[in-house]
């Protein structure tokens, strides 16, 4: 799979966060280990967690697409030569790397949202 269809199924998972949390219901709304009298107060929560990890996926997925478009990546025998393909001018700290750190960042507050996810239904019981 190659980075540009990755990019594009990141983007459909912000797409289908952003979705769900505005509904409000669903698939990922369904815990029956949730007391009734705690259901409220949990989607609302969880509707709060899925939109911030939609924001993040939607972020990160910008920032690896721009990343994608501005460096091309060549893997020569024992390293990778990176080629900048072009700048912008009023934002000289784009950088590769700033990019790759920038992308990793939203990738571990991602994964932290969703762990979040997992202690709150844990914590309602």
């Amino acid at each position: 799979m190659n980075r540009v269809s990755l990019d594009a199924f990141q983007l459909l998972i912000a797409v289908y966060l952003f979705y769900v949390s505005i509904r409000g219901s669903g698939t990922l709304y369904n815990f029956p280990e949730v007391p009734k009298n705690k259901k409220e107060s949990v989607r609302g929560n969880l509707r709060k967690l899925y939109a911030a990890a939609g924001c993040i996926a939607l972020l990160d997925g910008m920032v690896s697409m721009l990343q994608n478009s501005m460096f091309t990546v060549d893997y020569a025998e024992n390293e990778a030569v990176i080629t900048q393909n072009f700048t912008i001018g009023s934002m000289p700290f784009i950088t590769y790397e700033f990019l790759s750190t920038a992308s990793f960042v939203c990738s571990v507050i991602f994964v932290l949202l969703l762990v979040s996810v997992v202690v709150l239904i844990k914590k309602s019981r």
